[in-house]
């Protein structure tokens, strides 16, 4: 009866490949340690100039992309590059990396809009700093749009590759219907800064939130709870160590025990 139906059988999707991975937390809680974790070799693009944070991380090869001078951008066009390169390499059948990672979106967000701003100086207020420095400051919804619109593209470019993993800071989320302009209300979650980039979480299948508990140790949670609508397609528990290989060697073999005839 389906003869002629088109797209593909979900019984032949891997959800272990390419997997699409958004890590939210707090600053110093192993945001970047935990993205590290992830199969290897890794690219990983750094936009907070914290490489030394990785120093000795095997497999990990770090781009650090930032704008010396936001007059003339280059983080964003340097990225392109690399997009490029690695989709020449693919093409011709040579090794590219296994992962991408971009750390964090908090930081990549402002060479988006430098990059964007360059290129329509209408979206920017200009302030002069000094005889001869400006500072461009976004203006309106476009240049919000504009930044919402780049980051899909990233992450639409990149996840034909190989694995992804977008690291965002974390906030608490304003309460849009109850906060006024005089007092802001929460709503009593986490979400990712700036918050009105939340609507991307959609595009990744695992939304993973890490935090520091008592005795420092780190955890990762996978499901949703009272504080944020964490998510995952891989067969975890609530919380799980932060480990990615080891997330994954979990689900594997979580999966091949529903395929066990002796169950």
């Amino acid at each position: 009866m389906f003869k002629g139906m088109r797209g593909i059988p979900t019984a032949d999707i891997k959800q272990e490949e390419f997997l699409r991975i958004a890590i939210l937390g707090l600053p110093k809680t192993g945001k970047s340690w935990f993205a590290a974790t992830a199969p290897k070799p890794i690219a990983y693009y750094d936009f907070d100039r914290r490489a030394a944070s990785l120093a000795g991380k095997p497999g990990v090869f770090i781009t650090s992309l930032y704008d010396a001078n936001q007059e003339k951008p280059t983080a964003m066009t340097t990225l392109e590059s690399e997009l490029s390169m690695w989709q020449m390499k693919k093409l011709k059948g040579q090794p590219i990396p296994a992962t991408f990672v971009f750390d964090s979106v908090t930081y990549m967000k402002e060479y988006m809009e430098n990059e964007i701003m360059k290129q329509d100086s209408s979206l920017a207020r200009i302030v002069k700093v000094g005889p001869a420095r400006k500072v461009f400051i976004g203006k309106n919804y476009d240049l919000i749009n504009a930044v919402e619109r780049y980051i899909k593209y990233w992450i639409s470019e990149f996840s034909s590759l190989g694995n992804i993993i977008f690291v965002f800071h974390e906030r608490n989320e304003k309460d849009q219907l109850r906060s006024t302009k005089d007092e802001t209300k929460f709503t009593g979650k986490v979400t990712v800064d700036p918050q009105y980039l939340a609507k991307v979480l959609s595009l990744f299948n695992e939304v993973f939130r890490i935090e520091i508990g008592p005795k420092n140790v780190y955890t990762v949670t996978c499901k949703p709870d009272e504080e944020i609508l964490a998510s995952t397609t891989l067969l975890l528990n609530a919380t799980e160590p932060p480990d990615l290989m080891a997330m994954l060697a979990k689900h594997k073999a979580e999966k091949a025990k529903l395929k066990s005839p002796w169950l």
